[in-house]
């Protein structure tokens, strides 16, 4: 049959676009600008609490970096393209359905502990941790599980020993890192039941000659003889440490006898990160400590010896020969080298999963000192942070058409961002189309849409729109995370909406305050067919209310039918909550169908509401797409790119958004990595000419096409050969896309013009 795409305003009013096929693929390339700046990393998805590590995800011998985001226990993934300087990185969603990515938790740390050149996974399992080995082969990334909990010899005093896991909480980051100087991969970790750091011997180089094995023996329970307050992150320095192991480290003469535990330790640990690292190039490894409920790292400096590490002076400010760390709150670091220049850099990031700093919670810190001998220089706080989207904690798209120009907009609502001091202030971000029908580019207009911030209403405000007053405009209502629900009217007297509160906590239909429990997020739709807008309003516990009008055009009136539309529920077996944002839409047979964000980051879908509306809806998909942003997810569907099927927006709780599109992908990290076509670039940044270099790919009959980050075209030119030299003279300085455009093959790179130096 034939299908309709539904693009007018009235289609958004009645909530109902049409998808015509359920195929769609990344594309980061959408052009985005901030402030006049073009954001490369527009569509990453934002960054809360990440943990970052390198490895090489393509195969093509240069480390990549993966940040592990504990807001939803999600992997972004950027491949580094090589050339010097932190703006080398793209995002990719190519290696999303690489096991075990979407199962991994609580903390990840990527660790060669085999010595064949290949990062290997380790993560929390247990009270513990597992080992996945670095498989791949060529560009193909492959893991497998060789330890699902790996185990220790535990010494005890009088040297007797217990083999049990190797405890490490899922709140603390252990140091993994060849502490001796042997060859294979050790761990240290804070012990269960004390305040001091605890050094697991691999015993592999000595039992097998090679590194490839995970055999660990408790070895010191005080490595470095220092301990941590348990009130505060103050650490003793020369602790007596009575509790320890025989020859603590050496593990010279120790007893092989029953198992056999310390007693009258310490009390519990709270929570730390440890980060080691030689400080001060003398070959013996120094530790940064950030503890769960502070703002800075202290660094200990160790005057011992590989064999026998000892701390013998702190710095509580560190690194106060710079700008100290002061990030809120559990500060853990990062020892990788960012800007590939050989040198390990420092990264920052709180160890949280909430009430910490969420859109610049990326310190960095630049090694402008040996690899060997870091010195560490602030550079900024929100490293790749500011070249996305990133709207603090929450980001759920709406549509809407601010400006009038039948461009459809996105609004970004968030849970809120964080203050000094541990507030939020919740905002509604507007993203305007300054594309073209067929070609979307989007400029952040403003953070704070309305100034609704400042409305009273308070925290993880979720806008939708229809004609409430029945004079031809949008209104706005939103629901706020007290699950109550607030009307703005569209007092405009042009295209541009302009909002005004009419209505603070609307009533329903007998004069009782609409509330539907907490963070309402409410949709418009003409569910029964009768001429009139209804509402349906998703919440915390998962499910779908359904309020029938039963007023008028021109005067709603809300009469609550359903708590339980369609049985719909996105609340996991894991979960006792859902948060359910829903999105209406009419599939390729034109028949409506919804998709759900959820509490666990899946999109559902569900069927079987034409002629069903009171009854059951059949779920199609609890995991559409096998794709999932991180928790809290919402999505919005819209034809973007004019090809007659819709286009999708994924937002989460990372603050950020994803762009899907139905029509033939072209750019960096879209499709299978292997296949896709490359070209050099050289020099960049430029100014005056660029070569471009289509590297052996389909050239004939293609163009350079350069756009400005509004989307807007620069500059068109056909290749000239497979080498082409581009006059840059009449672009002005900024950041643009290349892309090479072919019948058979295209591809993007992001370009810097600058001024000639005079």
């Amino acid at each position: 049959m034939r299908l309709t795409v539904l693009l007018s305003l009235m289609s958004v009013l009645a909530g109902t676009p049409s998808l015509a096929q359920l195929q769609l693929q990344f594309d980061p390339t959408i052009p985005v600008t901030r402030n006049g700046q073009l954001l490369d990393l527009a569509w990453a998805g934002g960054l809360n609490f990440a943990q970052a590590s390198s490895v090489d995800l393509n195969g093509d011998g240069i480390k990549d970096l993966v940040l592990f985001d504990r807001s939803g226990n999600q992997l972004i993934t950027l491949i580094n393209d090589g050339s010097p300087g932190n703006g080398a990185y793209r995002v990719t969603r190519d290696m999303d359905l690489v096991a075990p990515f979407q199962s991994l938790h609580d903390w990840v740390l990527f660790r060669d502990y085999d010595c064949d050149g290949k990062d290997d996974i380790f993560t929390y399992s247990s009270a513990g941790f597992a080992v996945y080995r670095n498989i791949s082969t060529g560009s193909n990334l492959a893991f497998q599980l060789v330890n699902g909990q790996v185990r220790s010899e535990y010494v005890g005093q009088s040297g007797g020993s217990v083999n049990a896991n190797l405890y490490i909480s899922s709140v603390d980051l252990p140091g993994l890192v060849d502490v001796d100087g042997d060859g294979d991969l050790d761990v240290l970790t804070f012990s269960l039941w004390g305040t001091s750091v605890e050094f697991h011997k691999n015993l592999s180089m000595e039992l097998y000659g090679t590194c490839d094995s995970l055999k660990f023996e408790l070895r010191n329970k005080c490595w470095g003889f220092f301990t941590e307050s348990f009130s505060d992150n103050s650490v003793t320095l020369n602790a007596d440490c009575q509790f320890n192991v025989p020859n603590p480290e050496i593990g010279e003469g120790t007893e092989r006898t029953d198992g056999e535990e310390e007693e009258g330790g310490p009390r519990a640990h709270a929570g730390s990160a440890l980060t080691p690292l030689d400080l001060d190039g003398d070959g013996v490894l120094e530790l940064l400590l950030g503890d769960i409920s502070f703002n800075n790292l202290v660094g200990l400096y160790n005057g011992g010896t590989v064999d026998l590490a000892y701390m013998v002076d702190q710095d509580t400010l560190f690194p106060s020969y710079d700008q100290s760390l002061d990030l809120a709150v559990f500060p853990a670091g990062f020892y990788v080298d960012v800007d590939n220049d050989g040198k390990r850099d420092l990264l920052v990031s709180p160890n949280a999963t909430s009430l910490a700093q969420n859109f610049q919670s990326m310190w960095y810190y630049r090694n402008v000192g040996t690899d060997a001998a870091p010195v560490f220089q602030y550079q900024q706080p929100d490293l790749f942070q500011n070249r996305m989207l990133e709207f603090g904690e929450g980001a759920l798209p709406v549509l809407f058409d601010h400006n009038g120009d039948g461009l459809m907009d996105l609004l970004v609502a968030n849970h809120g961002y964080f203050e000094t001091g541990g507030a939020y202030t919740g905002k509604i971000a507007l993203l305007l189309n300054t594309g073209t029908a067929s070609e979307p580019a989007f400029t952040l207009a403003t953070d704070d849409y309305m100034s609704l911030s400042n409305s009273g209403i308070g925290l993880s405000m979720f806008p939708a729109f229809a004609d409430l007053d029945g004079d031809g405009d949008l209104d706005m209502y939103i629901g706020d995370l007290q699950g109550r629900i607030h009307y703005f009217q569209n007092i405009a007297a042009g295209p541009v909406a302009q909002f005004q509160l009419a209505q603070p906590n609307i009533n329903d239909a007998s004069g009782q305050m609409i509330d539907v429990g907490q963070f309402a997020t409410p949709i418009f739709t003409d569910l029964d067919g009768d001429g009139l807008t209804d509402m349906i309003v998703g919440e915390r516990n998962g499910n779908l209310n359904y309020y029938r009008n039963t007023g008028s055009a021109q005067s709603p009136a809300w009469t609550l039918v359903s708590e339980a539309l369609g049985n719909v529920s996105t609340t996991e077996h894991w979960n006792i909550t859902g948060h359910s944002v829903p999105f209406l839409y009419v599939n390729e047979d034109g028949a409506r169908e919804m998709l759900l964000g959820s509490e666990s980051g899946w999109l559902y879908r569900y069927g079987n509401i034409d002629g069903n509306i009171l009854g059951a809806w059949t779920r199609l998909d609890s995991t559409f797409m096998d794709r999932r942003d991180g928790i809290r997810t919402g999505v919005c569907l819209h034809d973007f790119t004019g090809d007659g099927k819709l286009d999708m927006v994924i937002g989460n709780y990372r603050g950020g958004l994803s762009f899907w599109r139905s029509d033939t992908p072209s750019g960096a990290g879209i499709g299978s990595m292997a296949a896709l076509p490359t070209f050099s670039m050289y020099p960049n940044p430029a100014s005056g000419t660029v070569t471009l270099d289509a590297e052996g790919n389909d050239w004939i009959g293609s163009r350079w096409v350069i756009r400005n980050g509004m989307g807007q075209l620069a500059l068109s030119q056909a290749t000239a050969g497979n080498r082409t030299t581009i006059d840059l003279g009449a672009l002005a300085a900024g950041a643009y896309l290349v892309r090479l455009e072919g019948a058979t093959t295209s591809a993007t790179q992001r370009l810097m013009v600058i001024e000639p130096a005079r």
